[in-house]
């Protein structure tokens, strides 16, 4: 029976082209419900890179070990380069109007500070590092949950990052402190070779020190023996003495005999100046006699030219005699000379001759005794200065072996106190690597290790809880189901109302009006059970209730146009399906940013987007531009759709027998 009944009224629907879309709208609107919601939040989160957020880089970088640090600009470059969401490289007054006004769903600044609070790890002030994020939970309490959630990741990214940093700056000083402690062993290692090298010159001066005191020994052998000698030679001058003892006998001897030859040789010196006397007379008259001759010689001459015969053979004869010539007899003249001075000194060197061998007579005996004991003790001082050379020699080379030696120390005790001078460097230079930290900086610094990066939140607008933040869109759907349910019992076009002549405008409003009232409590019942019931904070409660009552009326006059040009039942499928498609695309839940391209196009077109954003700016946030833009979208909503409704009102004053026999009635 059951059976026949349903397939009786499905026959029903196979008449007319209405009642199949009918079968087709009740086939369609559960795939509305789950294909199209599934659709539109199939995988949000995946699409986050869509969502626009600010970024602001204002971090002034800073020095580190004679190192540029710009962590700020590292940061943002990985940030943008990753691409997790929608980054904006902006300034300050753009992200934090942008954020006001829904142009970003938050905005993250990396502060001035950054770089340096990260390189402060191994300071004396350790800071940790800190990123602002600006929320604002009017543009979307879930775009802001997403926000904080992806602000988690990327704080524990930089953190690992700048923990490695921190990690790096400790590490530093302990690695300076590292070489500071090696150069101290290198030191040690140093003053360790010097040590030894100063037992080895130690070792080579005592070497050197008894190499000197043999020599020492030696030295003293040969002075002994030089002693020795000195009393042979004392001997040897006593019998020098007696030897010149009996040379001065011979001496005297001689002496008497050279006084005969002293006098024999004084008149042999007598006579040839006698000599020389006579000589120079004759040489004086020698000018004399050669002018006589001449004369002689002229006058012969001058007797043989006049035929004298005999005066001719006597000038003959006069010319074939050899007359001396007077430079022959100057020559012999100065010879003369030369033999009276030779024959003088001979006569004064033999009575000098006769008075010194008397005078040899008188020590020559005591020098010959003396010279040959004297020859014997200089044999012997000739004996005692070979071994004192020797001496000399062994003294002398074991001086210089402990010179080497004292050298050799000081080389090694200067290179230990070069190796000392670098331990004392390298343990000052290690000490001041390691941080001498006060409690206070050991905790800050143990602080800044184990949070390296903190996350700054700053909401513009904050929600209260999860419902707030979805308050401004549960609210305004709920509005429509309160309108759907309205149109379902209150009849948009009074009938009789289109029974009488009034216009098309008044036939609307006589149906819009009641259902308006019926919005009005809906808002107020609703408000009052959601506020004291639930404690929902209102910003603004005067505007939450205006807007709410302009929302109801929108939401009213769309259904209503809705019913009055499509029909009754093809009108409650349509706004159905419109609910639907709002729902989905009012950027309610998630962003619309991170829903398919179909929700983002027709995001703009529906009235709940403008209901969600101005309800958002009234809960929770302080009233901007996107509320006077919602308020002036949902204005001209109502009255196109008034407009459509009393248009068709007035098509409608004509009964059809359709209309006085539908083929399909809901």
């Amino acid at each position: 029976m059951l059976s026949l009944t349903s397939g009786t009224e499905l026959r029903r629907f196979g008449r007319g082209r209405l009642p199949r879309l009918a079968v087709a709208a009740m086939l369609v609107v559960p795939l509305l419900y789950g294909a199209l919601y599934l659709w539109a939040f199939w995988n949000p989160t995946g699409h986050l890179d869509a969502m626009p957020v600010a970024l602001v880089n204002s971090d002034a970088g800073a020095d580190r070990d004679g190192t540029r640090l710009t962590a700020g600009q590292d940061l943002a470059d990985t940030l943008t380069d990753g691409g997790a969401l929608d980054w904006v490289v902006t300034d300050a007054a753009d992200a934090a109007e942008g954020v006001r006004d829904g142009d970003y769903y938050f905005a993250v600044t990396i502060p001035a500070d950054f770089s340096a609070d990260l390189a402060s790890a191994a300071g004396d002030h350790p800071t940790a590092a800190q990123i602002d994020v600006t929320y604002n939970d009017a543009n979307s309490f879930i775009g802001t949950t997403l926000g904080r959630t992806a602000m988690d990741h990327v704080r524990e990214a930089v953190a690992a990052t700048a923990g490695e940093e921190a990690v790096d700056q400790v590490l530093i000083g302990l690695g300076s402190a590292r070489d500071g402690m090696l150069a101290a062993a290198d030191g040690a290692i140093s003053l360790r070779d010097a040590s030894a090298q100063l037992g080895d010159g130690a070792q080579q001066v005592a070497d050197g020190a008894t190499d000197a005191r043999d020599g020492a020994a030696q030295l003293a052998s040969g002075a002994t023996a030089l002693d020795d000698g000195a009393a042979q030679v004392a001997d040897g001058a006593s019998r020098l003495a007696t030897g010149s003892s009996r040379l001065a006998e011979g001496a005297s001897t001689a002496a008497g005999s050279s006084t005969a030859l002293a006098a024999g040789t004084r008149q042999v010196a007598d006579g040839v100046h006698a000599t020389v006397q006579q000589v120079d007379a004759l040489t004086g008259r020698l000018p004399a006699l050669a002018d006589g001759l001449t004369q002689v010689s002229g006058y012969l001459s001058a007797r043989a030219a006049a035929g004298d015969t005999s005066a001719a053979a006597l000038l003959a004869g006069l010319a074939s005699t050899d007359l001396p010539d007077a430079g022959d007899v100057a020559t012999m003249t100065d010879q003369l000379h030369a033999l009276d001075a030779g024959a003088t000194q001979t006569a004064d060197g033999a009575q000098a001759l006769s008075t010194g061998l008397g005078t040899l007579a008188d020590s020559s005996g005591t020098l010959a005794t003396g010279a040959a004991s004297l020859a014997s003790g200089a044999r012997q001082t000739a004996d005692g200065a070979d071994a004192l050379t020797a001496g000399a020699a062994g003294l002398a080379t074991g001086t210089a072996t402990l010179a080497d030696g004292a050298a050799q120390v000081a080389d090694g005790t200067g290179q230990l106190g070069g190796g000392a001078q670098q331990l004392a460097d390298g343990l000052t230079d290690g000490a001041t690597q390691i941080p001498d930290d006060s409690d206070a900086q050991r905790t800050a610094r143990a602080d800044a290790l184990a949070t390296p990066v903190a996350i700054d939140d700053e909401d513009v607008a904050p929600a209260a809880s999860l419902g707030e933040g979805f308050a401004p869109l549960f609210i305004p759907l709920a509005l429509f189901v309160g309108g759907l349910i309205t149109w379902l019992l209150l009849r948009p076009l009074p009938t009789r109302a289109l029974a009488t002549p009034a216009s098309g405008w008044r036939v609307a409003l006589a149906g819009y009006l009641p259902s308006l009232v019926i919005g009005a409590g809906q808002v107020l019942l609703l408000l009052g059970v959601v506020g004291f019931g639930l404690g929902l904070s209102i910003g603004h409660p005067v505007g939450t209730i205006a807007f709410l009552l302009l929302v109801a009326a929108t939401f009213l006059a769309v259904q209503q146009m809705l019913l009055a040009v499509l029909g009754s039942a093809a009108g409650k499928v349509a706004t159905i399906a419109l609910l639907m498609l709002q729902i989905t695309s009012a950027s309610g839940t998630y962003p619309v940013e991170t829903t398919p391209a179909f929700f983002q196009a027709i995001h703009p077109l529906l009235p709940m987007t403008y209901a969600v954003e101005g309800l958002r700016d009234l809960i929770t946030g302080t009233p901007d531009a996107r509320l006077w833009r919602a308020v002036a979208f949902l204005v001209g909503l109502t009255i196109a759709s008034l407009a459509a409704t009393a248009w068709k009102a007035g098509r409608l004053r004509t009964w059809t027998v359709a209309r006085l026999h539908p083929a399909l009635s809901i």
